[in-house]
């Protein structure tokens, strides 16, 4: 086989994101990447043809046997690997998650199904309907069984996201918009929400990026979830509030979920929204310029 370009490995994009996200140890990981891939490249007869960076993994997609659609999923952090793999085990039974082909755990190594045609949702120019989003959400619920004690708890990363979106607070982007006290509402709320509620396994990242379109007979399918054990609501609040232009819309969405999703309590689910919206406020500022997006989030978290 053909040595694969170190730049195709890993571009210098992708080892900023490295090294933002894991900091300036990850470059002993960075320098061994390309050994790496060669080893997955032949283990597991691999054809890759693209190159993606994540901010926690580099990925490459292409095929097994020169047939099959696969990706390759490498990470310097073994427990993502690791929690991701125990998640996608469980998930086995469900059209509506990527399915899990082979691992090596201890490498931080995951090969994965290539979804087709695989547009994201967040892609499409109208968010999914309720009914197809229904379909994904039950699908999450059913699980074949798993060791809890290999995930964090839904506490542990609540505490995390508050704790890392507090420190953007001061960000200038951020501050002249979202006030502290929006946040701290919205942190107290979620940590009397998180000690009760429908526990379960939770795919934990279930924005609309991580949600992509199948062929028609499997319709939805999640991937990179950051899987914990809590509340089922939780993984219902991005699609509830996708592309959402008034308050009432965002009722109608979780009345139409709450009549399609066994078990989801839309009372929960609006105050999963109030919980998070400034949060999501914040982040979607860093990004990007205040938009009505934006200032709706901050009109549900001042209700918190």
């Amino acid at each position: 086989m053909r040595m694969l370009d170190p730049d195709f490995v890993l571009d210098q994009d992708g080892r900023q994101r490295l090294t933002t996200r894991f900091g300036a140890g990850v470059e002993q990981w960075c320098a061994a990447l390309p050994e790496m891939v060669e080893l997955y490249r032949l283990r597991w007869h691999l054809e890759l043809e693209k190159a993606l960076s994540g901010n926690s993994s580099r990925v490459f997609v292409g095929r097994q046997h020169g047939k099959r659609g696969v990706v390759l999923k490498l990470t310097p952090d073994r427990a993502i690997a690791k929690e991701e793999a125990v998640a996608l085990r469980a998930w086995a039974g469900t059209p509506h998650v990527v399915d899990l082909i082979d691992a090596d755990l201890e490498a931080g190594a995951l090969l994965l199904e290539k979804i087709e045609p695989g547009t994201k949702v967040s892609d499409e120019p109208e968010i999914p309907p309720a009914s197809e989003v229904a379909e994904l959400l039950t699908g999450l619920r059913e699980t074949s069984k798993y060791d809890s004690g290999q995930l964090p708890t839904m506490a542990q990363g609540v505490e995390s996201m508050f704790s890392r979106i507090g420190g953007l607070l001061s960000d200038p982007q951020v501050s002249p918009l979202v006030a502290a006290r929006l946040l701290d509402a919205g942190y107290r709320k979620a940590r009397e929400l998180v000690g009760n509620g429908p526990q379960g396994l939770l795919h934990g990242d279930l924005h609309v990026s991580n949600i992509l379109r199948a062929e028609r007979s499997r319709g939805l399918v999640a991937i990179d979830p950051r899987p914990s054990v809590g509340d089922l609501t939780f993984d219902a609040i991005d699609w509830t509030l996708d592309r959402v232009t008034s308050i009432d819309e965002v009722h109608e969405r979780i009345g139409r979920l709450g009549k399609l999703v066994p078990g989801l309590d839309p009372g929960r689910l609006w105050s999963w929204c109030q919980a998070t919206t400034a949060a999501l406020a914040i982040l979607r500022l860093r990004r990007r310029p205040p938009d009505a997006t934006t200032q709706l989030l901050l009109e549900i978290a001042s209700n918190t």
